[in-house]
């Protein structure tokens, strides 16, 4: 499915019209992740997203206002952006506050003056829930089912887990796995030892299962903590996100 850019309807999803539009957006986005719209008369604006500057979207009250839309409601939802250190990573989020029409989101690439494969919409959290964290890419908003926003140059956030207050629990017997992926990272402290193999992990289970076994569970907690990268990138940040928040020492004793 493809789209063409050069639409300047407000009820439909926001494109650039034009090689100036195109290279507005393509400026912000190089400095840092936004959020476009248009208003009434079709202007094209642009908000870059900083942590000092969310974007708050409404009728009446916002940094993205549409007073001219009956559905959207006075506050209607919030985008914003948080910068970690350790390890160093930005993240960009969506959420309702409230609306009675709601919010929805897909991604969409853009790519040469053209939206290519737009996802399904996907309804966005509401207050007190969680904010939802934006994928890599690009993101059309729908407020209302009416109004649109585009939310773009969101980067890849390698350590998304790293920002859950409450990650899942792993089964019983992915946490003996874990126990045994992290066994070498607790055996040497300080000391920058490689996690376990498959093949030796499925040798200090009791009882002993296969090293294609292990694999699976593994398989499986990759997709449970949303780690994306290769295999071996998703082992190594399994293997520290399991160190610093799902084992402790005590589990070696």
């Amino acid at each position: 499915m493809l789209i063409a850019y050069g639409s300047r309807v407000t009820g439909e999803p926001v494109r650039p019209d034009g090689a100036a539009e195109a290279a507005r957006i393509a400026q912000t986005a190089n400095k840092q992740p936004y959020v476009a719209w248009r208003g009434m008369d079709g202007t094209l604006h642009v908000h870059g997203l900083s942590p000092q500057a969310p974007a708050t979207i409404g009728r009446i009250n916002g940094t993205v206002t549409f007073p001219e839309h009956r559905g959207v409601s006075r506050e209607h939802a919030e985008v914003t952006l948080r910068e970690y250190h350790d390890p160093p990573a930005v993240g960009v989020y969506l959420l309702d506050l409230g609306s009675k029409q709601g919010t929805q989101h897909r991604s969409v690439t853009l790519r040469n003056g053209v939206a290519r494969n737009p996802g399904e919409w996907v309804t966005a959290p509401r207050v007190p829930a969680r904010p939802t964290q934006l994928d890599a890419g690009a993101h059309d908003v729908r407020l209302a089912g009416e109004r649109y926003l585009l939310i773009g140059g969101v980067p890849l956030d390698d350590g998304r887990t790293s920002d859950r207050d409450d990650l899942p629990q792993p089964t019983p017997r992915q946490r003996e796995v874990l126990v045994e992926l992290c066994r070498p990272l607790f055996e040497s402290p300080g000391v920058l030892v490689p996690p376990a193999t498959n093949a030796q992990i499925a040798v200090r289970l009791k009882p002993p299962i296969g090293a294609d076994r292990v694999s699976d569970l593994m398989s499986e907690m990759y997709r449970r903590y949303d780690l994306r990268g290769t295999r071996e990138q998703n082992r190594l940040q399994l293997a520290g996100l399991a160190k610093q928040r799902l084992l402790d020492a005590g589990d070696y004793a």
